[in-house]
């Protein structure tokens, strides 16, 4: 696996005289929806040259294959109605192309979903705090940590100086991983050690053979990493060169995949910018932050600068067409130049691609371009060419636009591999698609491209980033109301579309916050179960969000209060709660072989569950004690006919109904 790499055949340089566009590679999907009857209608460009005929592949977001065709449209036409499917629910469709005259087939990617759940908790991350920014930047960390824990996730940090070594940061974060539940999400605040692995030269340049950095080495909880077998020192850049011992990993491809989403907000040796280290994370951070309280005015468009055309089909730009169309909708996809648009005004999206050396690319411009421009007024970037995807190098162009005075908030170096980020119009943050990304070796997502699973795939930037916010809620205030919980009340979002409230609870003001109420449409919530002490509270708003992919409840970052709460006495007997204080997550849906479901209850009860096809038949009978939080439970569903089914939970008079799709 070692040399995989080494030999891919051509180099990246600046040739366009090809005889297809690259976004003839590319399907550019779109969804609209209905609720009733529920329907996904995918609508995409036509491929040209020829008459193609278009396949199209549906499975749930958690599967790991596309089975069969669900269907084949041959008539020339663009559109594609799913009437299998519910409200409540997301599904995600390939569609490919043959019958061209070109290969490889034209492919795209699209998440859809009609009112799809909203994702309230999403595990914890751990922020490393490069120490020089410990004092210097503690109000806009205080920030960032605040916007990352109302944004649903628990916050673990960790202060550590840029001289520790990779292998103790590892530790650190290994610790995390076996020891808090649900450990997500890692993202390296500065220039702790960067770890570099690999005998690779994804860009095929052979004076570039060596260890690349590898952030991914932190997200590998499971493989083993070893530094005794690559002995490479052929490359012009001494910080490639991989010998045993040294300290750079073996491995060129990522062993046994990747289980953190990784994200760095480095700003080291950067000289072609005027500001200091300091001055460029606190501008990074204040504009994230700024983002997420949804105050920028980004338009929701992508901006495409492609100077390689087809290259014997890689298409490196189909980064861009393949993605954003289910993002910001095809018909907002532009061909424009990349420094100057941006510096001009906002584009959501971002790809360019050119010839490169370590601070350039051909047709795009420089790191001093970048600099002297002075802002780059989008939100995510996409950058390919030669070398500058190894990143920690002085002047970096694939970590400029995050240096900028008015600066991007991610970027990547995409094309070899391609990257897959659609999940995010159906409220996934990009460091969810940096790991469906990484862990794509056995080619779910088609065409990779080369060195698919290896160790260089890495995005600078904030990991917990979403495309879609909204204003906050104001004015929350909790009351202690003595044996009686307590009241809590706030002032109402800006946001007209926001349709109602969650309120959560945690018994750590960084920690993981349980949801304890329905969704309400009032400005209070009285809450009187649980156990006394001292409650941080947190209220986040919701409102449903329509986008090129469908509609699904967007949660706004929450709002936090405390109070030193005492509750009633616990009622002696079996207490029954009402619909309403039931909450029933289920997962994957649709789903071939095991029906996962999570029962959040207000109270202690006791709950009967059982399943029913459209005919009314009852499946898996069973009774179960429901403890006061969250209560997991998974059922078989294998043996079932394919179809569409119902799950009910019943506690008291009170009966709650899921639907959900057998494979």
């Amino acid at each position: 696996m070692k040399g995989l790499y080494i030999a891919v055949g051509f180099i990246l340089l600046s040739i366009n005289a090809f005889a297809q566009n690259a976004w003839d590679y590319a399907i550019q999907l779109t969804a609209t929806t209905q609720v009733s009857p529920p329907s996904i209608t995918l609508k995409w460009k036509k491929v040209q040259p020829g008459t193609p005929i278009y396949h199209i592949f549906k499975k749930a977001k958690s599967g790991t294959a596309w089975g069969t065709a669900i269907a084949t449209v041959t008539t020339g036409d663009t559109t594609y109605t799913d009437n299998a499917v519910i409200a409540d629910s997301v599904y995600e469709y390939q569609v490919t192309a043959t019958g061209i005259t070109f290969t490889p087939y034209p492919t795209g990617f699209i998440l859809a979903g009609i009112k799809a759940p909203a994702i309230h908790n999403r595990g914890a991350l751990v922020l490393l705090v490069d120490s020089t920014f410990t004092d210097s930047c503690s109000a806009e960390i205080a920030n960032l940590m605040r916007d990352i824990n109302g944004d649903g996730w628990q916050l673990i940090r960790h202060d550590l100086s840029r001289t520790m070594p990779d292998t103790t940061v590892k530790s650190i974060l290994r610790d995390e991983y076996n020891n808090v539940p649900n450990v997500k999400a890692v993202l390296v605040l500065g220039h702790i050690a960067v770890p570099y692995s690999g005998q690779l030269n994804p860009d095929a340049h052979t004076d570039h053979i060596g260890a690349w950095p590898a952030d991914v080495f932190y997200g590998s909880m499971t493989g083993a990493w070893t530094d005794v077998t690559v002995n490479d020192i052929s490359s012009a850049n001494p910080a490639n060169r991989n010998i045993p011992g040294d300290g750079k990993w073996d491995l060129t491809a990522i062993p046994a995949g990747v289980q953190l989403q990784i994200g760095r907000i480095d700003f080291n040796n950067m000289p072609a910018f005027s500001a200091t280290e300091v001055q460029m994370m606190r501008r990074y951070l204040r504009k994230a932050h700024s983002y997420k309280m949804d105050s920028l005015k980004i338009r929701h468009r992508g901006l495409i600068n492609d100077n390689f055309g087809a290259f014997s089909g890689e298409a490196f730009a189909t980064n861009g067409w393949r993605n954003f169309a289910p993002l910001v909708h095809f018909d907002s996809v532009k061909a424009q130049p990349f420094i100057a648009s941006l510096a001009d005004s906002t584009f959501q999206w971002a790809f360019g691609c050119g010839g490169g050396s370590y601070t350039s690319a051909g047709g795009i411009g420089t790191t001093a371009n970048f600099a002297s421009a002075g802002a780059v007024q989008g939100i995510f970037t996409m950058l390919f060419g030669s070398y500058f995807g190894d990143w920690n190098y002085p002047n970096s162009f694939l970590r400029a636009p995050l240096c900028a005075d008015t600066p991007a908030l991610t970027s990547c170096w995409a094309g070899r591999p391609n990257w897959f980020v659609h999940h995010m119009a159906l409220g996934e943050h990009i460091g969810y698609s940096t790991v469906v990304t990484q862990n794509n070796i056995m080619g779910l997502y088609t065409p990779a491209n080369y060195a698919a699973g290896a160790v260089h795939i890495a995005l600078l930037g904030d990991p917990s980033l979403r495309t879609d916010y909204i204003l906050q809620p104001t004015n929350l205030n909790v009351v202690p109301a003595p044996l009686d919980g307590a009241n809590i009340t706030w002032s109402p979002s800006p946001d007209a579309a926001v349709i109602g409230y969650y309120v959560y609870r945690a018994d750590s003001i960084w920690g993981y916050y349980q949801r304890i109420s329905p969704m309400v449409t009032t400005l209070t919530f009285h809450d009187t179960v649980g156990t006394n002490g001292l409650k941080h509270y947190m209220v986040r708003p919701v409102k449903l969000q329509s986008t090129p992919s469908g509609s699904y409840y967007n949660l706004g970052i929450g709002i936090t209060d405390t109070a030193t709460v005492t509750y009633p006495l616990p009622s002696v007997g079996v207490t029954y709660v009402t619909a309403s204080e039931l909450d029933i997550t289920i997962f994957p849906n649709p789903v071939a072989d095991r029906l996962n479901l999570v029962v959040t209850s207000m109270l202690p009860t006791t709950a009967s569950l059982h399943l029913t096809n459209i005919s009314g038949s009852v499946f898996y009978p069973a009774n179960r004690e429901l403890i006061a939080g969250k209560n997991a439970f998974s059922i078989d569903v294998s043996m079932l006919a394919p179809g569409i089914y119902t799950l009910c939970v019943r506690t008291g008079n009170a009966t709650n109904v899921k639907k959900w799709v057998k494979l």
